[in-house]
């Protein structure tokens, strides 16, 4: 299962860093990003950054243990090799979820955001998941945040360059 958001971001790609906004963003910054958002936050384990995300999503709690693949300006990649889904908040099961946002050129003055969810599960969850339009819920899920992030990263380019006192 694999849902991608894009939007446009009226900022050039060069001044975007999604690495920098990741790492960075605060429990209530995320938690604002889609109503589905329930917590956030992160952390360093052994040398490699990660993220616990907690969500509700179509009726289902998913709390996520992200670690860093790779993480650039341009292009960060997140893996959750265990991450917890309770069905209807109340039957537990482990997927596993990659997160992947990227951010290009459209034009001089644009540039073009996208925001990646691909969940691996078993069969018979697939067929749960399927049976109580999980698929639609995270699709759904994924367009919100998407164009939620990206309007928290140009708010903070826009701050970033603000000069004091305005």
């Amino acid at each position: 299962m694999k849902h991608t958001g894009v939007v446009t971001l009226n900022v050039p790609a060069d001044r975007v860093d999604l690495e920098g906004w990741l790492f960075t963003l605060s429990d209530a910054e995320y938690q604002a990003c889609a109503r589905g958002h329930r917590a956030a936050g992160t952390f360093v384990q052994d040398g490699v950054r990660g993220s616990v995300n907690v969500e509700a999503i179509g009726g289902h709690l998913i709390v996520q243990h992200y670690q860093e693949v790779s993480a650039k300006p341009s292009r960060v990649e997140m893996l959750s090799k265990r991450s917890r889904v309770y069905l209807f908040h109340l039957v537990p099961a482990t997927i596993q979820v990659r997160w992947t946002m990227t951010v290009q050129a459209s034009s001089e003055d644009t540039s073009e955001f996208r925001c990646t969810v691909e969940l691996t599960m078993p069969p018979l969850l697939r067929l749960l998941g399927a049976m109580s339009l999980l698929g639609f819920a995270i699709r759904a899920h994924t367009v919100e945040e998407t164009k939620l992030f990206g309007d928290d990263i140009v708010r903070k380019i826009g701050m970033a360059h603000r000069s004091p006192g305005e």
